[in-house]
């Protein structure tokens, strides 16, 4: 039994003139970095990290803070990210997930609050030389929740609608990474005006 009640919030844009660049130049060779950050995506780099915990978080039910766990996948264990791994030039990409978690967009919101906000990533690898590689972090169809598409048996069925990536959560990532790495020549993360 589906009912037809649906409902749309606003989606509007908080100024954000200088957006953050994602990517970075380290002194690794691409392999190695490969690995290396395929590795990093476990429970434990990611519990207590202060770049993604800043970022990557949301309220349930409304008080209690819980962290969004993000999965990394290659083109040899790839589950999730099959369709992005069937793509020419990927094979030295790391596709991160969050399982289809929303966190609080920095960016988007309505008229009452921020909007969730959702992507997956792609770590694209490209190498520079024998020892440095140029790492970019791409937002892959980033989507908001802004009101309810529908009803169905098993309650309301969130609209999701597509938007531009942020930049703000692409940099996020590769901060983690450089900070993983002991690399500390990144710029810090640019973010729109406070509330």
């Amino acid at each position: 039994m589906t009912f037809s009640c649906t409902s749309t919030e606003s989606i509007k844009i908080k100024a954000f003139p200088i957006k953050n660049i994602p990517e970075h130049d380290f002194k690794m060779s691409i392999s190695a970095l490969h690995d290396t950050i395929a590795s990093m995506f476990n429970f434990e780099n990611q519990e207590n990290d202060t770049i993604l915990n800043s970022i990557f978080y949301y309220y349930y039910p409304t008080d209690m803070k819980h962290l969004v766990n993000f999965s990394a996948e290659t083109k040899d264990n790839a589950v999730f990210s099959r369709e992005y791994f069937s793509k020419p030039n990927t094979s030295n990409d790391i596709y991160v997930h969050a399982f289809s978690d929303f966190w609080p967009s920095k960016l988007y919101f309505s008229d009452k609050h921020h909007l969730d906000y959702r992507t997956p990533f792609a770590i694209r690898l490209t190498k520079i030389d024998t020892f440095s590689t140029k790492v970019n972090v791409i937002a892959e169809r980033p989507i908001v929740i802004n009101g309810i598409s529908n009803y169905s048996a098993h309650g309301a069925v969130a609209r999701e609608t597509v938007v531009a990536t942020t930049t703000i959560e692409e940099y996020a990532i590769l901060l983690f990474i450089a900070s993983k790495l002991g690399d500390s020549t990144m710029l810090p993360i640019k973010l729109p005006a406070a509330d």
